[in-house]
């Protein structure tokens, strides 16, 4: 899926005037911004006579109404530094334009530019009128496939796995969370690479919109696709493999980054039965995949020996009400035993309460014996391939109900 497109659309010349700044020799180019019709910010002062005058006006990043999820996109009105003419950047997830979502969508990058510029054009016509299109420049490409997980507690320690793969040119980052893992550096010109869990993204961000949904009925649209409860099964225990890729990198690979020369270059692929998206995230997970080859990870199912010690050793307080605390400090014990051993364990507290968790652990159908060889036994029993569980399928990444939106319905 392409799941989001960052581009760069220039100015037409005949709107661009050249302005001569001191201290540099090459004259700067200039567009009205004044005359584009979006909002200012400039720096508010007092003139000699005490009226009050604007200076150093600029549009900042401004999130556009859609349909479904906001645009986000910026005007320079004046080239400065590696920037050499003025333009205007778009940023947003093609998906999410076309159809209220990101859990699965349309790899067409024409398609992706289309919705875009149908948003701006219609929101700015006098801005979008003076943009040289043809010219637009494709500064980055997401392009996102996903692996289906057994269930919630796998897909956790897939990711706790992930954290500490690395491999060639591809290096684990280091600022890693609970659901997400990350590699390559945060502002890298070439590549990066994440991996999340997309329910747990997918949650938020819904929770979000039915917040926002009360004032906003774009947000309130969006709240109500991602309310499907087809939609909703889908996204349960979906590891996200998002590999990101900027214009040098499709450059060194001969991939033109000029819109219309990409557009025309996914076509050809398209007609030999390739698909550009893939390639380019098969390209960029090689290396991560490399790696899998020779990882194991441990696989831990411990829900029924927590749910037997709770029904053994579940307490009531004065009110009635049940108390598990008990029962989950036994589990914490047993676990210990699981990570550490029966010995660390046992020096780990005093030996009146290890062996009163021992007893307590056995009334929930456990023997001593199996305790004191859990250890070993994990780790003989549990470790398997990392690779067996992060497999990509690109035949199923969409459910057999979808159907790929089109720009005008959008």
């Amino acid at each position: 899926m392409l799941d989001k497109l960052h581009l760069f659309v220039p100015f037409r010349l005949e709107h661009i005037e050249l302005l001569g700044v001191e201290g540099r020799a090459d004259p700067v180019h200039v567009v009205d911004l004044e005359s584009l019709g979006v909002p200012l910010q400039g720096q508010i002062s007092r003139g000699e006579g005490g009226e009050l005058q604007a200076d150093y006006l600029r549009h900042t990043w401004e999130s556009l109404s859609t349909g479904f999820t906001p645009l986000a996109f910026k005007v320079f009105h004046q080239s400065l530094g590696k920037r050499l003419m003025p333009g205007v950047e778009l940023k947003a997830s093609p998906a999410k334009l076309l159809q209220g979502h990101n859990v699965f969508g349309p790899t067409c990058i024409q398609k992706g530019a289309e919705v875009m510029f149908k948003w701006l054009a219609g929101s700015y016509p006098d801005l979008f009128a003076k943009l040289d299109v043809s010219a637009t420049q494709v500064y980055t490409l997401d392009c996102t496939y996903s692996s289906r997980l057994p269930d919630e507690r796998t897909a956790l320690q897939v990711i706790q796995a992930l954290t500490n793969v690395s491999n060639g040119h591809t290096k684990s980052r280091g600022d890693n969370y609970q659901t997400s893992a990350y590699w390559g550096a945060k502002e890298s010109r070439l590549k990066r690479l994440k991996a999340y869990l997309k329910h747990t993204e997918f949650q938020a961000q819904l929770d979000e919109l039915k917040r926002a949904g009360r004032a906003d009925l774009s947000a309130a649209r969006s709240a109500r696709v991602m309310s499907d409860p087809r939609l909703q099964e889908w996204v349960r225990y979906l590891l996200r493999m998002e590999a990101t890729v900027m214009h040098r990198w499709l450059e060194r690979r001969g991939i033109p980054s000029r819109l219309v020369d990409l557009i025309a270059y996914q076509q050809r692929l398209q007609e030999e039965g390739r698909c550009l998206i893939q390639e380019c995230w098969q390209a960029v997970t090689a290396d991560l995949f490399a790696a899998f080859e020779g990882i194991q990870m441990r696989v831990i199912d411990d829900e029924k020996v927590l749910a037997a010690l709770t029904e053994r050793h579940l307490k009531y307080d004065r009110k009635g009400k049940p108390n598990d605390s008990h029962a989950r400090n036994l589990f914490r014990t047993y676990r210990s035993l699981k990570d550490y051993g029966w010995q660390e364990t046992m020096d780990s507290m005093s030996r009146p309460t290890f062996y009163r968790h021992i007893k307590e652990i056995c009334e929930a159908g456990l023997s001593k014996a199996a305790l004191q060889k859990l250890h070993e036994a994990d780790r003989a029993n549990n470790v398997v391939p990392l690779l067996r569980f992060v497999q990509v399928d690109f035949s199923a990444q969409r459910p057999d109900w979808y159907v790929e939106p089109t720009v005008e319905a959008a």
